[in-house]
């Protein structure tokens, strides 16, 4: 059986996001298929742009290789210590704790490099269409919003890889009320 995949979206400095974060790690680790769970990250920033440099930093460190790391550490630093994600200091200490060469995180602060990844991630978002983080799609087919309690992720998760062979049900133009803005209901 494929991996199920977890798409979400979460912001570094914000309580919800470390929340759901904290929770889906411990589905993940009480879910006897746990370790058939592909997880990937996206960007959201709950209050723009004060995250922006913060998520450009955690993409430098994902296509690095380190990207699990930089994200622990950006979340630690953002929620539970207080510290501002918009501190150039503080991000060129996380960088180098995470890992990354100096040189790398210098050229990434001066620069736009990896904002391209940043808003592709928030544009994802708005396709998908929900207001806030965190937001996690399982499987690229179930939406579960807010922070949740692990065993509604465990419960997501079980669901997915139960249905793994199905397509999602379609939601026609009277479901969706135009919400989609892909239709041609009119609404």
């Amino acid at each position: 059986m494929d991996a199920v995949i977890i798409d979400i979206w979460a912001d570094l400095a914000h309580l919800d996001s470390y929340l759901a974060k904290v929770a889906l790690e411990s589905a993940l680790a009480e879910w006897e298929h746990g370790d058939e769970v592909e997880v990937v990250w996206h960007a959201y920033q709950v209050d723009r742009p004060s995250t922006y440099d913060a998520h450009r930093l955690v993409h430098l460190a994902t296509a690095r290789g380190r990207g699990d790391v930089a994200r622990e550490l950006a979340m630690k630093a953002f929620v539970t210590e207080q510290e501002s994600p918009t501190d150039h200091d503080v991000l060129r200490r996380l960088g180098a704790e995470a890992g990354l060469e100096v040189e790398a995180v210098e050229a990434l602060l001066g620069s736009d490099d990896h904002g391209y990844d940043v808003r592709v991630d928030e544009a994802t978002a708005a396709q998908i269409g929900f207001g806030d983080a965190p937001y996690l799609v399982v499987d690229r087919k179930y939406g579960v919003g807010g922070p949740q309690p692990s065993a509604v992720y465990t419960s997501a998760l079980q669901y997915a890889r139960d249905h793994a062979d199905e397509a999602p049900e379609e939601r026609g133009a009277s479901v969706c009320g135009g919400a989609c803005g892909s239709c041609a209901c009119g609404a």
